[in-house]
């Protein structure tokens, strides 16, 4: 007696145990959702860019000579008119000097002339000398007074090449760049000095040309540098540019800062969010709750598959523009199940 009734025991353990196993292998499977609702949404391109002048100028010498002097570092402010660069000047002067000798010796052979002009006036009107004659000292007359004005150019030309010995700031900035130190030749028409006019700095951002249809100028940006993370700056766009770079497939962008920012540097990489359209109210979803544009949705306890539209992710997040209402409960991530099977809920 005592025998069946461990074999019955034994019988209803596993019995049990079977019944167990089938109902864990034929339980609903669980599925992590998320509660649908509204969040603010600001629509924006974000980029990378770099610093740029307001104005940004090569400057280099319209003469060819040796540089003697470079006053002004690189990275210096300086004041319109000052002196960034001179060049050996002694040549220069030295046909200034030469001119103005000439000049002198022209000046008093046109008084000359002029006397024997006058002198030739009188004795033809008294019949003395012949038209012949008095045209021939009208002709000199007028050659020295040619010379004199040829000599008086001259002088002007190198009293203006003697000032372009010296290279100055066109206007208040900052020296970038020297491309020359002293004792260098420099030629005329090569680069010799990268300025920057003062003024608010401007930021270049090289943009996707996908983004090419949302950008418009007025458009309100913020700006921020890595090495000044807690400074961030306001800024606008001031121009799209008018076609795309083919080898790149990117259109450059300008923003506009609205406040000086003395602490950045030309060339200085910085961030930049381009707010493409206003704060609105929006449904989000994390990109993996959505598969082949469906999402599945829990309701009454059943997965019911649905299409969705949603808009260019924000952060991460794609917001919904149709499909779906506030409140739903939506699987995350989309799962591998059929329309209406069964499902228990972990939020």
């Amino acid at each position: 007696m005592g025998r069946w009734r461990g074999k019955w025991l034994l019988w209803a353990l596993l019995a049990g145990l079977l019944l167990a196993a089938v109902w864990w292998w034929t339980r609903p499977p669980v599925v992590s959702v998320l509660r649908l609702h509204a969040s603010t949404v600001q629509y924006s391109v974000v980029s990378t860019g770099r610093v740029a002048a307001q104005q940004e100028s090569t400057l280099s010498s319209t003469v060819t000579g040796r540089v003697i002097a470079t006053p002004v570092e690189e990275g210096a402010s300086v004041r319109a008119g000052q002196v960034l660069l001179r060049l050996e000047p002694e040549e220069l002067q030295a046909l200034q000097t030469q001119a103005a000798a000439q000049l002198a010796a022209a000046r008093a052979n046109l008084q000359d002339a002029q006397r024997q002009w006058q002198r030739q006036q009188q004795l033809f009107a008294q019949g003395f000398v012949s038209q012949a004659a008095l045209d021939s000292v009208r002709l000199s007359r007028d050659a020295a007074s040619q010379s004199v004005a040829q000599l008086q150019a001259l002088q002007r030309q190198y009293q203006a090449r003697l000032g372009q010995s010296e290279l100055r700031a066109p206007a208040d900035g900052v020296l970038l760049r020297r491309e020359v130190e002293a004792g260098d030749v420099l030629t005329a028409g090569k680069a010799a000095l990268l300025f920057a006019s003062a003024g608010r700095q401007r930021v270049l951002l090289d943009l996707d040309e996908r983004d090419v249809g949302r950008l418009a100028v007025g458009q309100q940006a913020a700006v921020l540098a890595d090495a000044f993370a807690r400074q961030p700056l306001a800024a606008r766009v001031s121009r799209v540019a008018a076609q795309v770079d083919q080898n790149s497939g990117t259109l450059e962008v300008e923003l506009q800062l609205l406040q000086a920012a003395p602490f950045l540097k030309s060339g200085m990489t910085v961030s930049a969010e381009i707010r493409t359209g206003l704060a609105q109210q929006a449904l989000l979803l994390p990109a993996t709750a959505v598969r082949d544009g469906r999402v599945a949705v829990v309701q009454q306890g059943r997965v019911r598959w649905r299409p969705v539209r949603t808009a260019p992710a924000v952060a991460g997040q794609l917001p919904v523009e149709s499909g779906l209402q506030p409140g739903e409960l939506v699987v995350v991530p989309a799962p591998l199940l059929d329309d209406g099977q069964s499902v228990r809920v972990q939020p």
